[in-house]
């Protein structure tokens, strides 16, 4: 919600660069610092153990570890 609220002019946000990403792409935000905190904290994918390995779960899971391995390359690369 913070992301949208500041696409549509209503202040900055603080956001997560993976959940930024395609906003940043589309325009409808910019990085107004050239400065990234990388941190330790950690995000966790939380769901009903039933349904971990089901559709679109799984999918949603699968991508944000691929997201987050290729964030964390690029940073190294750095």
């Amino acid at each position: 919600m913070v992301l949208q609220a500041a696409a549509h002019g209503q202040g900055v946000a603080l956001g997560n660069n993976v959940l930024a990403q395609p906003e940043m792409e589309a325009g409808r935000l910019i990085a107004p610092f050239d400065e990234m905190l990388v941190t330790k904290n950690a995000f966790y994918v939380v769901c009903h153990e039933k349904q971990a390995d089901t559709g679109r779960i799984a999918t949603f899971r699968d991508w944000m570890l691929a997201k987050a391995q290729k964030e964390q390359e690029e940073l190294l690369d750095d």
